[in-house]
């Protein structure tokens, strides 16, 4: 039996939308979850009593499931797209290598458990709570939060680099101080570094405290350093995500304004002046974007989701990366059909009042939208094009 060897590969990939790569996706959460709550469950001593069976099963399931998921995934990884020319060995390699080979790897440590460890070890369940790394390959967001680190890792690094002399010097200084009151809590520098991490992240378990004043001092200074390093930690991490995350939304923007006819002879520069002055708009299943008749006083394009151009003849149906509602930004013409939300959808909105503020600066732009005018004007009606009402 012949096997397509990249239908496989594209099934097991988390963006693909085909029927199998869905019910693989579902399957995989699915193992996953339950592989963990089990890994939980069997922790409870009444639970394990009465369902360790089921519990097993589960185990052992889930177990050779990932084992056999990783051989899998290590063996198409030559069907990568723009890696077929690579020799195989390679790609497997840089699978292997990379940071989610290295989780699907860690994930098989149950199954060697099993057979290091005995069938019913518990050394071999506790392996199962590594599964809970599998739900990071179907998590939107793990990459951008990667890349974030990546990016502000310097800074991190200097502020974990005054976390730690202030932990030093801290636990050094009452190790000095109440060495001689308290020998059992400050008798060592170790000793007195738990202390010192538990007073600086401000958590205050309270049961190692200093008596002496001088101790209790410095107790006061360590706790504010705590809350300025940890501040400083939160700051750079807010920045850096929310700078990832208007590039992401950047890019992506420019991509579409590039596919805009209207747009696509247009300077860089000109896309760029328009990506940041559009604005994001949520339509819910069913609602109208705007009725014929209304003012129109901006376009817009598609994210994610469909929208209905209820034309006169027939509905037109628009999908993300399209757009509609160009004729305002030419005439500013009332709207010609009404259009509404066939599905959740995202739209990005350019009002008329930014484009022509833009218009006025960006000679290119004025051109275009002057040529698209004349060349609607000379069909002697307003046409939609990809969308237009």
């Amino acid at each position: 039996m012949n096997i397509d060897m990249q239908a496989v590969h594209e099934t097991m990939q988390p963006k693909i939308r085909k029927r199998w790569a869905r019910l693989f996706r579902a399957a995989y959460l699915t193992i996953t979850i339950v592989g963990v709550v089990g890994v939980i469950a069997v922790t409870v001593p009444n639970l394990h009593r009465f369902f360790e069976g089921v519990f097993w099963f589960c185990f052992s399931f889930a177990a050779l499931f990932f084992t056999a998921e990783y051989a899998a995934r290590l063996y198409v990884a030559p069907f990568e797209p723009g890696r077929e020319l690579n020799p195989h060995w390679q790609t497997r390699v840089i699978y292997a290598r990379s940071t989610m080979g290295m989780i699907d790897l860690i994930a098989v440590l149950p199954a060697a458990g099993i057979v290091i460890l005995g069938a019913h070890s518990s050394g071999a369940y506790l392996f199962g709570i590594l599964w809970i790394l599998k739900l990071l390959r179907y998590t939107p967001g793990w990459s951008t939060l990667l890349r974030v680190f990546q990016q502000a890792w310097e800074p991190l690094l200097s502020v974990f680099v005054a976390f730690i002399i202030v932990l030093l010097s801290a636990g050094t200084l009452l190790h000095a101080l109440e060495q001689d009151v308290q020998p059992d809590k400050f008798g060592s520098i170790p000793d007195a570094l738990w202390w010192a991490i538990v007073t600086l992240t401000t958590t205050g378990y309270g049961d190692v405290t200093p008596v002496t004043s001088l101790g209790r001092m410095i107790s006061g200074v360590v706790m504010v350093c705590g809350i300025g390093v940890f501040a400083l930690w939160a700051g750079i991490l807010a920045n850096a995500f929310a700078g990832e995350v208007r590039r992401r939304s950047f890019l992506r923007t420019w991509d579409m304004l590039t596919k805009v006819p209207l747009f696509q002879n247009l300077s860089a520069e000109t896309i760029a002046d328009i990506s940041r002055v559009l604005k994001h708009r949520d339509v819910s299943d069913g609602s109208a974007v705007f009725y014929r008749g209304d003012r129109g006083d901006c376009m817009y394009f598609i994210v994610y989701g469909e929208i209905e151009v209820q034309m006169p003849t027939a509905p037109l149906v628009l999908s993300a990366g399209e757009f509609f509602g160009e004729m305002s930004l030419i005439t500013g013409a009332c709207r010609s059909a009404t259009t509404r939300a066939t599905k959740e959808t995202l739209l990005l909105a350019l009002d008329i009042a930014d484009f022509r503020d833009i218009a006025s600066r960006r000679p290119d732009l004025s051109l275009a939208v002057h040529e698209e005018a004349r060349r609607r004007m000379g069909q002697g009606q307003a046409e939609s094009g990809e969308g237009g009402t």
